[in-house]
């Protein structure tokens, strides 16, 4: 009796430690992530690809005045780079989700790819015809 008790305890303490190796990764692997996101390398390939999109963004004259990064939203994205979630000008209806990569010297990040919501769409580049 004593031994079988032993082996299940032995067994849980190993499925209970293995969990823990696994949740420690992941949350090593999110801040990692967060940081990325929130270092002046990230900071600058979003304001530049917000630039792009309105010359004037981030001013008082632009039409994109400010952004948000929504931290519930990032992940890693399994094709490569960060997945961001961005919220423009406080309103939850102009999003921007683009994906954040290494650059192609290796060294600064780019933005790689982005959807706009409808509502951004429209005021950034105006009615389609």
């Amino acid at each position: 009796m004593k031994k079988v008790l032993k082996g299940i305890l032995v067994v849980l303490l190993l499925i209970i430690g293995v969990a823990g190796l696994i949740c420690g990764k992941e949350y090593i692997e999110s801040k990692r992530i967060e940081h990325i996101v929130k270092s002046d390398d990230g900071k600058e390939a979003i304001e530049n690809m917000l630039k792009k999109m309105d010359s004037k963004a981030l001013t008082p004259e632009g039409k994109i005045k400010s952004y948000k990064i929504d931290f519930d939203q990032v992940d890693k994205n399994p094709m490569g780079g960060i997945y961001i979630l961005l919220i423009i000008n406080d309103d939850p209806e102009m999003m921007l989700d683009v994906i954040l990569e290494k650059g192609t010297q290796g060294k600064k990040y780019e933005i790689g790819s982005r959807g706009i919501s409808p509502k951004l769409d429209k005021l950034v580049y105006g009615e389609k015809q």
